[in-house]
């Protein structure tokens, strides 16, 4: 830490030179961190900086690369996450540096690879860069409570609220925290789903075991069911046994964050820990895990379910539900919660005490709050940089707050909807529309590109491709993100 800030060093290896430039350019425009990044083009150029340079905090490695003679190697990450690993053994008592895979190329066998050598999470290409910096920064901080357990840096997020509402919600949680029963949360994007898995945990007799996070839609599919179960020894080279997340959370709660997303061929290895607690790891026979499942999706299930899109014993297994209202419908709430973020993003300011004035908060109350608390959460954050004088006021708000589309459908959009339905053709019709429904879903994101992946219910990958063959780009003066 310096002044507050994350520090890191960082080795990105790719032999593309713009990536690596693009990724150091997003690390130092964040508030928060001060990094020091090293490149590497090639296999050779990055172990000589792993070899020569003082140990780095995390890697972000490409996995396809060339060798210093230009031949391309599909291996070539592989080979310098092996020998990151060897480092490790060679000095026991630094901490080794966490590992990222960003790939445009992966596979079910560079999948069984990599989990052998302990990889932290994979960024597929198109990098989004707003979830490479959300990583960046959680893996600083873990590393940063590991080394300092009596001072965490992160503040500790708590559920905020007096409507009914919430009051009910919290009732529940505390009713259910206490049995051993899984769970399913439901609520849109930005509600809190994580806060209430923490407190399900953190209030039940399993509080005292571990708590291990899944995001099922940020892993690909290829290399979910080992993350989830694990691999056995042999499987692939360099694995020599890996537990997965279930096995990681035995005695106490695994979060299936965006369960909505886990495969339709995954998903009876899933029912089967639920209705048995037992689990299979590629390659591995069967063992018992004793762990509590708690899941969270911003998706319709049972729509999902009549859609063939995810099983309906998998879904009754699921069905004891806690659903989480939208900001909008628990407005009451809102001066608490904006109260609350100005606490903790205004301890940043040395300069001058900070207040909410009384209009800025009657305009946060007649808010749509499409992103909901944290939306709200980011427009506080926003305000309590900007704000130059002892109030925020409307004036410090950001440019994007509230400038979401229409829930209503105005002659603009009704002339889209007739131009789709004078169509012949189906297939052009179908382009059409989702080319008109992507744009909708964007505009009230504010062009978030990974909020928006969350609320349509696919990935950030699959959105960002959409995007470039429907040919969709963002107004004037917005930047998709």
């Amino acid at each position: 830490m310096n002044n507050g800030k994350l520090t890191a060093r960082i080795l990105i290896v790719d032999d593309e030179v713009t990536t690596c430039q693009y990724i150091d350019r997003h690390l130092q425009m964040e508030e928060n961190l001060i990094t020091t990044c090293d490149f590497a083009h090639n296999i050779e150029e990055a172990i000589d900086k792993i070899d020569t340079d003082s140990p780095y905090d995390i890697l972000f490695v490409d996995l396809w690369m060339p060798s210093i003679n230009g031949h391309l190697d599909q291996e070539a990450g592989i080979k310098v996450l092996k020998y990151a690993l060897s480092q490790k053994s060679s000095h026991p008592k630094e901490e080794p540096p966490v590992a990222v895979i960003i790939t445009a190329n992966s596979s079910i066998q560079t999948a069984l690879e990599t989990s052998g050598l302990g990889v932290y999470d994979y960024i597929s290409k198109p990098i989004d860069f707003s979830s490479l910096m959300e990583l960046t920064q959680k893996i600083l901080l873990e590393r940063q409570q590991k080394n300092n357990p009596e001072n965490p840096t992160s503040e500790t997020r708590k559920i905020i609220g007096k409507s009914r509402l919430m009051i009910d919600v919290v009732k529940k949680v505390g009713r259910i925290a206490h049995s051993d029963s899984d769970v399913l949360i439901y609520g849109e994007t930005g509600t809190g789903k994580d806060l209430i898995a923490q407190a399900i945990h953190k209030y039940s007799p399993r509080s005292n075991g571990p708590f291990i996070v899944v995001n099922c839609s940020a892993i690909p599919s290829e290399m979910i069911e080992s993350e989830l179960f694990g691999i056995g020894k042999r499987v692939a080279t360099s694995v020599d046994h890996r537990k997965g997340k279930f096995e990681q959370a035995h005695g106490g709660s695994i979060f299936l964050d965006e369960i909505g997303d886990l495969s339709l061929d995954l998903q009876p290895k899933l029912l089967r820990v639920l209705d048995y607690k037992e689990i299979q790891g590629v390659g591995q026979t069967p063992r018992r895990v004793d762990v509590r499942v708690i899941a969270a999706t911003n998706r319709n299930l049972s729509h999902a379910v009549s859609q063939k899109q995810f099983r309906s014993d998998l879904f009754y297994r699921l069905s004891f539900m806690i659903e989480l209202p939208p900001l909008r419908d628990r407005k009451s709430d809102i001066p608490l919660l904006a109260q609350y973020f100005l606490g903790i993003y205004s301890r940043k300011r040395t300069d001058v005490t900070l207040s909410l004035s009384s209009e800025l908060i009657d305009r946060l109350q007649t808010s749509s709050w499409v992103g909901n608390v944290r939306e709200l959460e980011k427009v506080i954050e926003y305000a309590t940089v900007t704000c130059q004088g002892n109030y925020i006021t409307e004036n410090d708000l950001p440019p994007w707050f509230d400038n979401h589309t229409s829930s209503s459908i105005d002659s603009d959009d009704l002339n889209s909807l007739t131009d789709i339905l004078e169509q012949d053709k189906i297939q052009e019709a179908t382009e059409s529309f989702e080319r008109f429904f992507l744009r909708q879903k964007l505009a009230e994101n504010n062009w978030n590109i990974l909020a928006t992946a969350e609320q349509v219910g696919i990935r950030r990958q699959s959105l960002h491709r959409k995007i470039n063959r429907l040919r969709i780009t963002p107004p004037k003066g917005v930047t998709g993100k």
